[in-house]
């Protein structure tokens, strides 16, 4: 998965914080203004990869419909995190 390792490096250095978003885009472009298809085309990628790690339980969604959600990473997770043969292929880089 494209954005992978730079959801997973963010939420996992955190855990347990809430990320909206655009805070993790905003950490997946690096803070690089962008087209708006590019934008658009990222947030998929991204919420591919969360959609991967909420059915994997290593990040939970907290409240808010889709537009408004936050996820934070769990402390389960957090601890998966650290040997990443844990993950499953499709997240390992």
């Amino acid at each position: 998965m494209k954005y992978a390792h730079e959801v997973i490096d963010l939420l996992a250095a955190y855990p347990g914080r809430e990320f909206r978003m655009a805070e993790i885009l905003r950490h997946v472009s690096r803070g690089m203004p962008l087209a708006p298809a590019s934008q658009e085309a990222m947030r998929r990628g991204a919420r591919r990869v969360l959609d991967h790690l909420l059915d994997a339980g290593h990040v939970h969604r907290c409240g808010g419909n889709t537009k408004s959600a936050t996820y934070a990473w769990s402390e389960l997770g957090h601890a998966l995190h650290k040997n990443p043969a844990h993950l499953g292929p499709d997240l390992r880089q």
